[in-house]
């Protein structure tokens, strides 16, 4: 038998996708979700309008305004995320039987012996693309062994790190040795 295969999703933007959805603005407008946090308020969910903007989460919101005057604010609102994101969990159980939610923006979903009812696990992914595509949301996705391993790959596989150290180049190593 094979071992487990679990799928983890997780929606960057979900507060600011959920207002957008709920907006329909025919021209997206750069959107930032706004709470308080330590006294300040700053963006915690931005569009990619927003971010294209130069916008950054965890911004105060008075920086965030002076980058970008037309910037659309909204305050954050937990349990609407929390409720939009149990709705999200719903449609995954498309996928598989066992779904869990990972607040406050992902889910993780166990494939083991579901995926190829999807045509496999790259159909589950594309099919995971194009509802998410249709339904206005971003979203990351990775499939791994362990709950741990998906999670992580979906949050940052993307992200290419190079090491800071390879060991193999003469100009690293420390000056005493050269």
């Amino acid at each position: 038998m094979a071992g487990r295969r679990i799928l983890s999703l997780w929606f960057p933007r979900l507060a600011a996708d959920r207002i957008a959805r709920r907006r329909r603005d025919v021209l997206p407008v750069p959107l930032a979700v706004v709470a308080d946090r330590n006294g300040a308020q700053v963006l915690v969910s931005l569009s990619a309008e927003a971010e294209a903007a130069g916008l950054s989460l965890g911004q105060p919101l008075r920086d965030a305004t002076a980058i970008c005057p037309a910037l659309l604010t909204v305050p954050a609102d937990p349990p609407g995320e929390a409720q939009f994101l149990m709705r999200l969990r719903r449609w995954a159980g498309r996928f598989s039987p066992w779904v869990a939610e990972e607040p406050p923006a992902g889910l993780l979903i166990d494939l083991t012996g579901a995926a190829h009812l999807h045509g496999g696990e790259e159909g589950v992914l594309a099919r995971v693309a194009e509802d998410c595509e249709a339904l206005g949301l971003a979203v990351r996705a990775a499939i791994a062994d362990t709950p741990g391993a998906a999670w992580a790959l979906a949050r940052f596989g993307g992200a290419r790190l190079a090491p800071l150290r390879s060991g193999d180049a003469i100009e690293q190593e420390a000056r005493a040795t050269r």
